[in-house]
Order: structure tokens, then C-alpha cells, then sequence
């Protein structure tokens, strides 16, 4: 807010904050200014969506002072006006090699309603992005279907235009713009609260967590500006090189892009265009078009099937289990219930599970605001494979933990792996054997975590070297994939060192 107010002011006008219901503050100051259009970008999730329809009501025709109103969507990669609104269409694009199945005429007439309806109200007002779940019918449940049909159907669009001062309101001098929130003021509620977050998340937990988002610095000034820059230094100099597997991301192995993604000082848009510019220019040069930067645009695309996911799911997007599941499991999943197992929920959340990557992770997490998706997953499949908890524990807490937290992101790729979301796949990683590949010398564990044996394998196995290391929350064996446990049985150790 800081750096949007100075940009603004640059321009000659203002940012004006204001705390409390937007469905009251935004009428109000509009009537206040005597606006004639309220303008705002939609984004994911059940709770926005039931806002953004009340606020379009309200601004258009509930209050004395009626005004236009105009919204876009600037979070997702492909414009959502831009993708089928047919099922046949999907289906048909997302798997172009199969043979289609003839549908009975009654389904046909049906399905073919739906997108009648869907294709009408995209149509009906230009001025306004239309996000309801009906407009998303039949969009594939696999990422891979999804993606193959948004490359084919919805060409990426160009970028926005910077604003035109001319369109800045200058004279707000009899307003009061109001001041930034400071942290302190942000999180005060949280730390009053007498009721436990989760229902049992200690408070010094809670303290702690809040103490680390004070002790990290933050800038102000011209965030757009360094996002950018960092963005094309980034594609420029690292991204043909990262290794993004690793558990620790640091030294460029990562582009670090989550946050600003999330603030929205940066767009996904923004993303797609500076590789493309690179590919360009190297294509020039060279005589050839790298695809080793390809990457980041592809986990635009990944991004954007869990966003436009929860623009589909709606509230089914927060449910146990999926509404439509990929696949049929013999046996239904099993979820331990939260008030017999709180002792294991919270030695996950505070990082004493026994287990060195996942423990590592959760510190790192608490501190920064921050870990790597290679520990993200293992964290999960910890918790959803191996404790058998309810995986949107997880999710509500690292909504709170997390910098840069993205509703549906967060939620989606939780769900995804926990096996309740889009993934056909049941994954479950094996922490220690993942430990071994991705942190082979042990300095990621080391990083967050006291070992106190110098031997690489202690920070694999520190229960190995020392005694009075706490006992992990499930059997070690459990984490280690058939082939380093049969290495770890013969030789006595995982590592060479």
C-alpha cells in the first residue's frame, strides 16, 4: 500500500484507505466522491465471489447514489472470457486423440443449455468479467487436460497500458485519505483472541509466528518496479539454470515470484511476456529459441488451473472430499478425527515431528514466511499419507504462515495432494529417501535445525546418532523408498560420507 499510495501520488493524486465491510465503505465513498464507475479485478474463492456479486448489486442498483460498474481479472494467465464455455469444447481440445463418445440427446440438450446460459452471460455485459461456476462447465479435472485446452483455446493477451495521469483524480484534498495499517495493528486481533486458532494452535506459537512477520524487512518503495526488475534479471540470468528440486532455493534455484504474484505487483501476463521477449531476443542472436526457460511459463499454466478450479468448485473447493473425484479409490479415504490426535497435529505445526526435512520446513515456514514447494509437499503428504489428518488443517495453516498466500493456490494444491483434488495420482512421498535426493549434504536440515552429530547421514537419521533425539511421529521406515531401505539394511547408512 505503501509504494501504490507513492506511484499514485506521483501522478497527482491519492490511494484512500479505508477498514471495515466493503459492501458499506465502497458505496459510501462512492457516493462521497460522486463517482459515476467502481472498477475492481475479481479473484478466486467462495467468500470473494458472494462479495463481488453483492457489491455489483449494491453499486448498480441498492443505494441512492447508482454508479457503472467495470471488472476484469488480472491474476489468471489466460482470460476467463477467453475459455470455452461448451463441454464438448473441452472435452473435444483436452484430449484431441481420443475418440468421443455420442451423448444421449437428453444429456445433449442439457449440457448444451448450460453453455448457452454461460455464453449469454459473458456476453451481456461487456464491461464485467463473468465468473460464475456455470460459465466453467465441463472444464477438465486433470491439470494436464486443462492446460493442453487453455494453450489451444485462449491465446495469453497482451498487457495493460499504464494509466494515463489524465485519468487520476487530482483534487482530493477535502478527503480524508486515511493511513496504511501497520502489522501491529493487523495482527492485534489475532493475539487478543481467546479462542485457540484451529481450535488448538498454542498462543506462543501464534506469538512466534507473529514475531518472525515483524523481524522481516519489507520495502516500500517502487515494489511494482523491483518485481519487475527482478523478474527479468531472473529469466535472464538464472531461470535456464535453476534447480528447482532442491529443498533449500536459495542462490537463484528458484525465481521467487509467489510473492509478488500474490500481492499483485506482479502479473502472471507480465510472466508469460518477459520469456517470450527472451526467447525472442536470444532467437535473434543465436539462431535459436531456448525452451529451458519454458518453465516458468509453464507454472503459469499450473497456477491458473488451480484459480480457475476455485472459480468452478466454488464452496465444494473447501470440502473434505472432492465433488467429482478423478478416481474411484477401492476404499474411502480414511481422516482421523482432530480431537483424538491434537498431540500430532500440533507437532506437526510446531515442527517436532522427528522428521529432519519436515521439521526444517515448518521452522523455515514460521520464520520467513517461506519454504520451498519440494518441503510444501512433504510437509503434506506427512500429514494427509502418513497422520491421516484432515488436509485442510494444513491449508488453514499455512494461510496463516504464509507470505505469499494465494486462497486458491494454497487450497488447491492441498487438496491435489492430498488425493481429494485433480490428481489421478496417489503420492506419497517418502520424506527420508526425498531428504537424501534433495538435500544430500544435509545443509537445508542443518540451516533450521541443531545436529548436533557432524556426520552427513545424521541429518538424515539423527535418531541414529543421538539419543535423545525426540522419537519421529511414525516409523522411519515408513519414509524411506524400497531401495534405500534395502541400501540402509546391507550398508548401515543412506549416504557415502
Amino acid at each position: 500500500m505503501y509504494s501504490l499510495r507513492r506511484a499514485l501520488r506521483s501522478l497527482g493524486g491519492d490511494l484512500i484507505i479505508r477498514t471495515g465491510n466493503p459492501l458499506q465503505v465502497i458505496p459510501q465513498l462512492a457516493q462521497e466522491l460522486l463517482i459515476d464507475e467502481v472498477a475492481f479485478s475479481e479473484i478466486p474463492g467462495h467468500y470473494e465471489f458472494k462479495q463481488s456479486e453483492k457489491l455489483k448489486h449494491i453499486v448498480q442498483y441498492g443505494g441512492p447514489h447508482r454508479c457503472k460498474v467495470f471488472t476484469t481479472c488480472s491474476i489468471t494467465l489466460v482470460h476467463p472470457n477467453d475459455l470455452p464455455t461448451d463441454p464438448d469444447v473441452w472435452k473435444r481440445l483436452a484430449r484431441p486423440n481420443e475418440k468421443q463418445k455420442k451423448r444421449s440427446k437428453g444429456k445433449a440438450k442439457k449440457l448444451d443449455n448450460v453453455a448457452v446460459i454461460a455464453k449469454s452471460n459473458k456476453q451481456s455485459n461487456p464491461n464485467i468479467i463473468t465468473i460464475d461456476p456455470t460459465c466453467f462447465e465441463g472444464m477438465p479435472a486433470i491439470m494436464g487436460d486443462f492446460r493442453r485446452v487453455a494453450r489451444t483455446a485462449a491465446p495469453v493477451r497482451e498487457l495493460y497500458e499504464h494509466p494515463n495521469p489524465e485519468s487520476i483524480a487530482k483534487d482530493l484534498t477535502h478527503v480524508n485519505t486515511g493511513n496504511v495499517p501497520s502489522l501491529e495493528e493487523l495482527t492485534k486481533p489475532l493475539l487478543e483472541s481467546d479462542v485457540p486458532i484451529l481450535g488448538c494452535i498454542p498462543n506462543e506459537l501464534v506469538m512466534k509466528l507473529v514475531e518472525s512477520a515483524n523481524d522481516i524487512p519489507h520495502k516500500n518503495d517502487n515494489i511494482e518496479e523491483q518485481s519487475l526488475l527482478h523478474l527479468r534479471n531472473f529469466v535472464q540470468k538464472h531461470a535456464a539454470t535453476a534447480d528447482r528440486s532442491l529443498c533449500d532455493v536459495s542462490n537463484n534455484n528458484a525465481s521467487m515470484l509467489s510473492l509478488p504474484l500474490a500481492l499483485g505487483t506482479l502479473s502472471p501476463r507480465q510472466v508469460y511476456h518477459c520469456v517470450k521477449e527472451e526467447q525472442n531476443k536470444l532467437e535473434i542472436e543465436q539462431g535459436n529459441s531456448p525452451s529451458d526457460i519454458n518453465w516458468l511459463i509453464s507454472h503459469m499454466e499450473m497456477r491458473d488451473y488451480f484459480l480457475f478450479n476455485c472459480f468452478r468448485d466454488g464452496a465444494s473447493a473447501y470440502k473434505i472430499n472432492p465433488k467429482t473425484p478423478v478416481h474411484k479409490p477401492d476404499t474411502p479415504r480414511e481422516w482421523l478425527p482432530l480431537s483424538e490426535h491434537q498431540d500430532k497435529f500440533i507437532r506437526w505445526v510446531s515442527g517436532s515431528t522427528g522428521l529432519p526435512m519436515v521439521d526444517a520446513g515448518m521452522k523455515e515456514l514460521i520464520k520467513t514466511g517461506y519454504t520451498s514447494n519440494r518441503v510444501r509437499q512433504n510437509m503434506a503428504s506427512v500429514l494427509t499419507k502418513d497422520l491421516k489428518l484432515d488436509w485442510r488443517l494444513g491449508a488453514e495453516w499455512f494461510q496463516l504462515c504464509l507470505e505469499d498466500h494465494c486462497v486458491a493456490a494454497n487450497f488447491g494444491n492441498w487438496s491435489y495432494f492430498a488425493g481429494t483434488g485433480g490428481d489421478p495420482k496417489n503420492r506419497h512421498f517418502r520424506t527420508i529417501s526425498q531428504c537424501f535426493r534433495y538435500d544430500p549434504n544435509g545443509s537445508y536440515v542443518r540451516k533450521w535445525i541443531n545436529i548436533r552429530d557432524n556426520d552427513v547421514e545424521a541429518a538424515l537419521r539423527p535418531w541414529a546418532f543421538d539419543k535423545d533425539w525426540l522419537e519421529p511421529i511414525v516409523n522411519p521406515e515408513t519414509q524411506l523408498t524400497f531401495h534405500d531401505k534395502d541400501k540402509l539394511e546391507k550398508t548401515g547408512r543412506l549416504s557415502n560420507g
